[in-house]
C-alpha cells in the first residue's frame, strides 16, 4: 500500500479496506472488482490509485490483514486461557480450531477471502499468498511433539493443512446457507472430533510392548 493510505484519518482506512475485504471476501481474485470496491467506499478509482498501485497489492494487504487478524485472536485466546497448548499435534489442532471457529463466526468477509485464496491459480500470487500463511501458522504450531509420529511431520503438517482449507469453506458454506451460529460451530467441531479420531488411529508409531516373560 502506497504511504498516502497510512496517512488517511483511520476510519477512511477502515472503510476502504471493509469493502475490499467485502469484494474479496464474496468473489475470486479474478473476478473481484475495483469498480464495486470504490462504489461500497464512496471514493473515485483514481482516488484508491492513490492508495494502492495495484489490484494485486491491495488483495495481498487485505490477505495479511486477514490472516493477522485470525492468528492474533487464537494468540489472544492462548494467553487468556494460561495453559500451553498441546505438543501433541492433534491435540494442538483441536485446541487451535476451538478458538478459530469463534473468530470465522463473527469475521465472514475475512473467512470468505481466506477461503477462496485456495482458488488462485498456481502462479506467483499464490505463491506469495501461501507465504503469508506460513508465516503466521508456523508462530501457532512450532514446537511440536515429533516422537510419537509414524510418518514424517511435514507430511502430517501438508494433511492437516488441507482438512483446515476444507472446514474452513464447509463453515463459509454453512454460513452462506443461514444456518445458525450454533449449528456451524457444532458442525464443524464434530467435523475436526472425526478427522482427528480417524488420523489418531494412523499417524502414531505403534507403541512397543515388553518382551513377555
Amino acid at each position: 500500500m502506497k504511504q498516502a493510505f497510512f496517512h488517511l484519518p483511520l476510519e477512511k482506512q477502515e472503510t476502504i479496506l471493509a469493502a475490499a475485504l467485502a469484494e474479496f471476501g464474496a468473489n475470486d481474485y479474478a473476478a473481484a472488482s475495483l469498480d464495486r470496491i470504490v462504489t461500497a467506499a464512496r471514493i473515485s478509482k483514481g482516488g484508491l490509485y492513490e492508495y494502492i498501485a495495484s489490484k494485486e497489492e491491495l488483495y495481498l494487504y487485505c490477505m495479511e490483514r486477514a490472516w493477522s487478524d485470525l492468528y492474533r485472536h487464537i494468540r489472544a485466546q492462548i494467553v487468556l486461557a494460561e495453559t500451553p497448548l498441546p505438543a501433541d499435534i492433534l491435540e494442538r489442532f483441536l485446541s487451535v480450531s476451538r478458538i478459530a471457529i469463534e473468530w470465522y463466526l463473527v469475521n465472514p468477509s475475512m473467512l470468505g477471502l481466506l477461503v477462496r485464496i485456495a482458488r488462485l491459480p498456481r502462479d506467483e500470487l499464490a505463491l506469495k499468498a501461501q507465504a503469508v500463511f506460513e508465516t503466521h501458522f508456523a508462530a501457532v504450531f512450532s514446537g511440536l511433539d515429533v516422537s510419537r509420529l509414524g510418518h514424517p511431520l511435514e507430511q502430517l503438517i501438508d494433511l492437516i493443512q488441507w482438512l483446515l482449507a476444507k472446514t474452513r469453506k464447509d463453515v463459509l458454506m454453512e454460513m452462506e446457507a443461514g444456518r445458525s451460529p450454533e449449528e456451524v460451530r457444532r458442525a464443524y467441531l464434530d467435523e475436526w472430533a472425526f478427522f482427528c479420531s480417524v488420523l489418531a488411529r494412523g499417524i502414531y508409531r505403534p507403541q512397543e510392548s515388553g518382551n513377555a516373560g
